[in-house]
């Protein structure tokens, strides 16, 4: 196992230009990976409250979520007891879940990619656009993929901020 440190690389981006904005941007993986590593392990709620107890403290966090498919086809979510809001399915989606164990503490908004495979130029736009509207209207907000290392640091780096 893993080191349990949750969410692992956990990182704050600033922007490269001198800024007045008093948000914050911060990267991370998904729940459970500091705990199971790479491991195709279904993560239990206290693994993700340690994640969510590991995130920037907000009154309301925007969560903007990269995870979406493995390169094999397996759902990112799939380790979970929540899926995507862009999958079907009887598990509550990640917003939903969320709501029910931890009230209105956080705003999800997914952009799905596939691991490993960079992020496609349409998904790179909207991605960059949200997140600079998030943080222009003062949103503290953390971007999410599987070990807040690849996907994330491209979406930073496109909209002009450094870690």
């Amino acid at each position: 196992m893993a080191s349990s440190k949750e969410p692992i690389n956990i990182s704050e981006w600033k922007p490269l230009a001198p800024s007045r904005q008093v948000t914050r941007l911060f990267t991370c993986g998904r729940p459970g990976r500091a705990t199971y590593g790479r491991d195709k392990i279904n993560v239990d709620d206290d693994t993700i409250d340690k994640w969510v107890n590991g995130l920037p403290k907000a009154t309301v966090l925007h969560i903007v979520s990269l995870l979406g498919q493995k390169k094999s086809g397996f759902s990112e979510f799939g380790y979970y007891p929540f899926r995507s809001s862009k999958e079907s399915g009887p598990k509550p989606t990640f917003q939903e879940w969320l709501d029910e164990h931890y009230g209105r503490r956080f705003i999800v908004h997914e952009f799905p990619t596939v691991d490993a495979r960079g992020i496609p130029p349409d998904v790179l736009t909207s991605v960059t656009h949200c997140i600079i509207d998030l943080i222009e209207n003062g949103n503290t907000v953390v971007l999410v993929d599987s070990a807040g290392a690849e996907r994330t640091a491209r979406v930073c780096k496109a909209i002009g901020y450094k870690n």
